[in-house]
């Protein structure tokens, strides 16, 4: 009762966003105005960033479910049904975590936020601390430790090296990056939320990793061998809730749903955070108006030979969870899938590549040549040693042998995952510029017999 009064009451609001733009008959457009809308909805004040399972979130899905319906495009989820419910639990923490450091007289403390950030400790660890300057003169010694690594510069390598040579934790400076972000890593949770409905094995126990503050590290290097104990003890898991929202525009050949394409953007956001609001509008309401755009447009044309399905899922920034749940229960046979666009960050250019779009796992597949040469300004990865291919909702299908791959602009603006992610710091123009250029790729994909295939030895 409550969706269907909120569809009601939006359902005008959003057919404003959509009916300005009738389609060309000759070709389709790109209705720059509609684009704008959809990215002041999202990334506005009124959603507070549409942080993962907050009521915010909520509303924006309630949002994109009508917007896919006034665009034609069907419910994916049975009749009348654009949103997929997608329960979560999430480890708390019952007190701060505590770094504890004994040597002879010498006892040091430090607190989670204050002068430490473990990520996902375990709920206590207790070990000899192992003081290195070098990764790479690491010994058999380390196994069990707890290293403090005192390197020169940040060494994520380093770091990953110690650790799966048996290192039971490893204190490290923290890099420029974690240090921005140092209150969001902070007050993470202590562990991976589980969706509910996924069966997900176990990781590999791993050692801890913790980024000290460069007064932490300096009473680290004077204080000689000792015993380290980390306790972080954990609270009741907290529930909520997210949604997946799906549409689908079936195909007119026999085989049509047998080779659908499915074009994804996540929607969600950090929220607020220390009473700020984090708008992603790049990040990704960008990816979400694209995904809103190639629906209205596909929605408003004849129908193409393969189906074509829209989706929108909640919670990427929390590590992919709507993705996680949508492969386990999907609507359709992952096998129909014949290739999954996701759109992720295409609001600011990127001055390595002006005016153009890159492809995750270009060197995998043969898919992004095969869309350059219908016009997509696309190219290559131009940042392969920070491995986007894994780190959007598409990774999640490609591991289940979908063609899966993210379409992306600038993948690391000064904005990111930063406040000032807002719609001043987005170019709209370019914006509708490459999404246009994406309008005759798309519509050839689903016109063509064309087969998107792994490379060689490429399939994750």
């Amino acid at each position: 009762m409550k969706s269907s009064v909120f569809f009601a009451a939006v359902g005008a609001a959003v057919l404003l966003l959509i009916a300005p733009c009738a389609p060309s008959a000759a070709k389709p457009v790109v209705c720059a105005e509609c684009v704008k809308a959809n990215m002041q909805r999202l990334a506005g004040d009124e959603l507070h960033g549409r942080g993962c399972g907050s009521e915010d979130e909520h509303a924006a899905a309630r949002f994109l479910g009508e917007a896919l319906r006034q665009s034609k495009i069907s419910p994916a989820f049975g009749d009348g049904v654009y949103l997929q419910a997608v329960q979560l639990q999430t480890p708390t923490a019952a007190a701060v975590p505590k770094l504890e450091i004994v040597s002879g007289n010498t006892h040091l403390s430090f607190l989670q936020g204050q002068d430490i950030v473990a990520i996902q400790p375990p709920e206590t660890l207790r070990a000899a601390t192992l003081y290195l300057t070098d990764a790479k003169s690491a010994t058999e010694a380390i196994k069990g430790k707890v290293v403090i690594y005192d390197s020169a510069f940040f060494d994520q390598p380093g770091i990953q090296a110690l650790l799966g040579a048996g290192a039971l934790a490893v204190i490290s400076p923290l890099s420029d990056q974690n240090a921005q972000h140092w209150n969001e890593l902070s007050t993470r949770s202590p562990g991976r939320t589980r969706v509910v409905g996924v069966e997900s094995p176990e990781p590999a126990p791993i050692g801890a990793t913790i980024y000290a503050m460069p007064q932490t590290m300096a009473a680290l290097r004077h204080i000689g061998q000792g015993e380290a104990q980390l306790t972080a003890p954990r609270g009741e898991p907290r529930a909520r809730t997210t949604y997946n929202v799906m549409g689908v525009l079936h195909g007119k050949a026999s085989d049509a749903d047998h080779h659908a394409l499915l074009l994804t953007a996540h929607y969600d956001h950090l929220g607020v955070r220390n009473s700020v609001t984090f708008h992603g509008a790049n990040d990704d309401a960008s990816g979400t108006a694209a995904v809103l755009e190639f629906a209205r447009i596909l929605g408003q044309s004849a129908r193409h030979r393969r189906t074509v399905y829209f989706g929108l899922f909640g919670c990427e920034e929390e590590g992919e969870l709507g993705a996680q749940y949508i492969q386990a229960h999907a609507p359709m046979a992952i096998s129909d899938l014949m290739a999954n666009l996701e759109f992720e960050m295409i609001g600011v250019d990127d001055p390595k590549r002006p005016g153009a779009l890159m492809l995750t796992g270009w060197e995998r597949t043969n898919l992004g040549p095969a869309l350059q040469a219908q016009g997509a300004r696309l190219g290559p990865d131009l940042y392969p040693q920070q491995h986007f291919f894994r780190r959007s909702d598409n990774y999640q299908l490609a591991r289940r042998g979908v063609i899966a791959q993210t379409v992306s602009a600038w993948p690391l603006p000064p904005t990111y995952h930063a406040a000032s992610d807002d719609l001043a710091h987005v170019d709209l123009a370019f914006m509708n510029s490459v999404i246009t250029s994406m309008v005759k790729p798309v519509t050839w994909l689903l016109d063509s017999d064309f087969q998107p295939q792994w490379l060689p030895g490429q399939k994750p």
